[in-house]
């Protein structure tokens, strides 16, 4: 048997900060942009649509390359693709801020997206196949906080910094600069272990049409919803920016403090699919959603934030939970996890640029009118998941 990550032994806690590293190095750098997005616009004289550009592009390349990476590693070991990848992000990073060409930022993008693809699909491969089984749900779980750490850290920081400096570039580059630090912990800690060998790695799962139907149904929520939080989030950022509220970058990052509550939730999905099942788990995912939406029809200083907060905490519910039915319903759980990866990407990159089109044309009642629009498909979602596979006869 190859050499496995064990709790308790040193190899363990060296894994959990890395993988932690690993989540906010990449994530960081992948939405950055976002609280960014008027502020380079106007400088570029592009409208909401095109600024939206700025994500959809990254999330775009992540999307196509999930699958790509996943043969990579047929190849190429973890360890390698996770550093190497995170490495040739930051650097195309550090190119974004010296750029003046609007096209030429976009593609930078892409290609950004693209080498982030590496670590995202590497880092949770090497837990499966590094980690002992029982404490896989655990490294897992703390990979997946950083992400969200780093999703959140890296609006928050070029916001800040834009703010104080008057100068997107360097906010832009400050995130550049702390996920090159991230990468270079995560080559520090991560642990040079042997891991499983092919033939101790379990067989492939049995497969149904029921479990065809619940992957589909998985993948097509990742595509609806994570396009519609994408979006919606977008075309925040341009409504607090104008009066009433008119919020400067550094007031608006703050409102990516939301996916603090997407951190408790996602990690207590487990508990509400106990109590009510998957397709009460749903549910209550698509009506909390609902309740944050609402909030935001006229918002003010009172309901901005609640409303966040409840969207975020709905939504990565739902994302846990559809993420590991996605992976636990495959025969090949690596390519389920993949495949339900590129619809969320697909479905990020798609939104932003739609909900920034309805921005456009109609403002704020246009892009709730989207949201609530999608969120009626991913209430229909919720009740045709099943919480469990009918008994063969």
């Amino acid at each position: 048997m190859g050499q496995l990550v064990r709790r308790g032994t040193p190899d363990y806690g060296r894994a959990l900060g890395a993988l932690f590293c690993i989540g906010i190095g990449a994530y960081a750098l992948t939405y950055a942009p976002q609280p960014l997005l008027r502020v380079i616009g106007d400088e570029f004289g592009v409208g909401a649509s095109q600024s939206a550009l700025l994500l959809s592009a990254a999330t775009f390349g992540l999307a196509i390359s999930v699958l790509f990476w996943g043969a990579v590693l047929a190849r190429v070991s973890e360890r390698r693709l996770i550093i190497g990848g995170l490495a040739g992000a930051v650097l195309v990073s550090l190119a974004i801020p010296l750029t003046h060409a609007w096209g030429v930022i976009v593609a930078l993008r892409v290609a950004q997206g693209i080498a982030l693809g590496a670590p995202f699909t590497a880092a949770l491969a090497w837990v499966g196949r590094h980690v002992e089984l029982s404490s896989v749900a655990q490294v897992s779980g703390l990979y997946i906080a950083g992400t969200t750490v780093g999703g959140m850290a890296g609006r928050l920081l070029s916001g800040f910094v834009n703010e104080v400096t008057d100068n997107w570039r360097i906010g832009l580059a400050a995130v550049s600069l702390v996920s090159a630090v991230m990468g270079g912990l995560a080559h520090l800690l991560l642990p040079a272990t042997k891991g499983r060998a092919a033939g101790e790695l379990p067989p492939p799962r049995p497969e149904s049409p029921w479990r065809k139907r619940q992957r589909l149904l998985a993948y097509l929520f990742a595509f609806v919803g994570m396009g519609t939080f994408v979006g919606l989030y977008n075309v925040v950022v341009y409504r607090v920016s104008e009066p009433p509220l008119s919020l400067g970058t550094s007031v608006t990052s703050l409102l990516f403090l939301g996916y603090l509550a997407g951190t408790v939730t996602s990690a207590r999905a487990g508990r509400l699919i106990a109590r009510v099942g998957a397709r009460g788990a749903m549910i209550a995912g698509t009506a909390t959603m609902a309740l944050g939406i609402a909030l935001l029809i006229q918002p003010t200083v009172y309901t901005l934030w609640p409303g966040l907060f409840i969207i975020c905490g709905g939504f990565f519910a739902m994302h846990s939970i559809q993420s590991g039915r996605a992976t636990s319903l495959h025969p090949k759980p690596g390519i389920g996890s993949g495949l339900y990866l590129t619809h969320y990407y697909g479905g990020s990159s798609l939104g932003g640029i739609l909900f920034g089109l309805a921005w456009d044309l109609g403002r704020w009642p246009a892009a709730l009118g989207l949201a609530f629009a999608c969120l009626g498909v991913v209430a229909l979602f919720a009740l045709l998941s099943s919480n469990a596979e009918p008994a063969s006869r």
